[in-house]
């Protein structure tokens, strides 16, 4: 979009060319970065059109303002690829996960009525909390899992 202005004839083609020719390099550059050098996912470097296929699927079931986990917990090995299926009956709540240190992993808006799916691979072992990242009503504050999944080495 920023070449053509480049090739304008003239004193308005010499004061824009510079412009142009930065604006394009900047748009080059920024689209090399976001594809490979600083991916979305840690564990996505490379691998922008794969589909890893999970070991395991984890039903989450969220219901007044409270997350229904698997009796079992939640226990996942470091590496190990897993599928989380997040489900409402109700109303729009978020599903987040969080370090002990309180900073996120990853969340996912977690729409009523379907079955909201993310996988992810967890690279460091420890204990990691789930809440919720949506504002959903008065009792959202509540909505906190601590240790809830349990990464294993």
């Amino acid at each position: 979009m920023f070449v053509p202005t480049a090739f304008i004839p003239g004193i308005t083609g010499q004061l824009y060319r510079q412009f142009a020719i930065t604006i394009a390099l900047s748009v080059i550059l920024s689209a090399f970065n976001a594809l490979t050098l600083s991916p979305l996912v840690p564990w996505q470097r490379w691998l922008l059109h794969s589909r890893p296929t999970p070991s395991r699927q984890v039903a989450i079931e969220i219901a007044d303002y409270q997350f229904n986990l698997p009796p079992q917990g939640i226990e996942v090995k470091a590496g190990e690829y897993v599928e989380f299926v997040a489900s409402s009956r109700d109303v729009t709540y978020g599903f987040g996960v969080f370090r002990p240190d309180g900073t996120m992993v990853f969340q996912m808006q977690v729409l009523p009525g379907y079955e909201n799916r993310i996988v992810w691979r967890f690279d460091e072992p420890g204990a990691y909390d789930i809440r919720s990242t949506e504002y959903s009503g008065p009792e959202h504050s509540g909505m906190l899992v601590r240790e809830a999944i349990h990464v294993a080495p």
